[in-house]
């Protein structure tokens, strides 16, 4: 358990739990730490009184971290914050509106507000292809990418092919495979 000494944070949890376990039954109380009594008389306490107890250091006020909840909570931020990463860099290299709709569910909007943010700016309309001979090594590039996801392989394909957009990229890829 980590003694939490700020007397503010230990009055906003004492009246937390004053307010909280208030319509708790009695194994929720003793699982607190609290008897009954003492619950009620928190309960009884005034502002002045309340705050008086939460800078008392005789009695300890701590908290406990669920281990394993905290550890699969931070995967869950690092996910979040790489998808976020990744989605900025497909706005920063030229991806289409419909493809970041498609791959980060973003609508059209927030893609032109990003790009705008960040000062993507992409030429409407068609996309310039390159010549054949490239557009078959990307395609061959896009087939050797063994990842499913098709997030991951449009950025290996992208770090295959940095000096062309993204969009550029997409296009060529829906192009062969129409063909296919």
């Amino acid at each position: 358990m980590l003694p939490l000494l700020d007397p503010q944070v230990r009055l906003v949890l004492l009246n937390h739990v004053a307010v909280r376990l208030a319509d708790a039954g009695p194994e929720e109380v003793r699982a607190a730490g609290l008897a009954a009594d003492q619950l009620a008389n928190l309960r009884r306490l005034s502002a002045v009184d309340l705050n008086r107890l939460a800078t008392m250091r005789s009695f300890t006020i701590g908290i406990a971290l669920d281990g394993e909840a905290l550890q699969a909570g931070l995967r869950t931020v690092a996910l979040v914050n790489e998808a976020k990463a990744l989605e900025i860099y497909f706005i920063r290299h030229g991806a289409s509106t419909a493809l970041m709709g498609r791959l980060f569910k973003l609508r059209r909007k927030l893609t032109l507000k990003l790009r705008r943010e960040l000062g993507a700016h992409r030429p409407s309309g068609r996309v310039a292809l390159p010549d054949h001979a490239t557009r078959e090594r990307i395609y061959l590039a896009w087939h050797a990418i063994g990842d499913p996801a098709p997030r991951t392989r449009y950025f290996r394909l992208h770090q295959a092919f940095p000096q062309l957009p993204i969009a550029v990229l997409e296009v060529v890829i829906r192009d062969y495979e129409a063909m296919a």
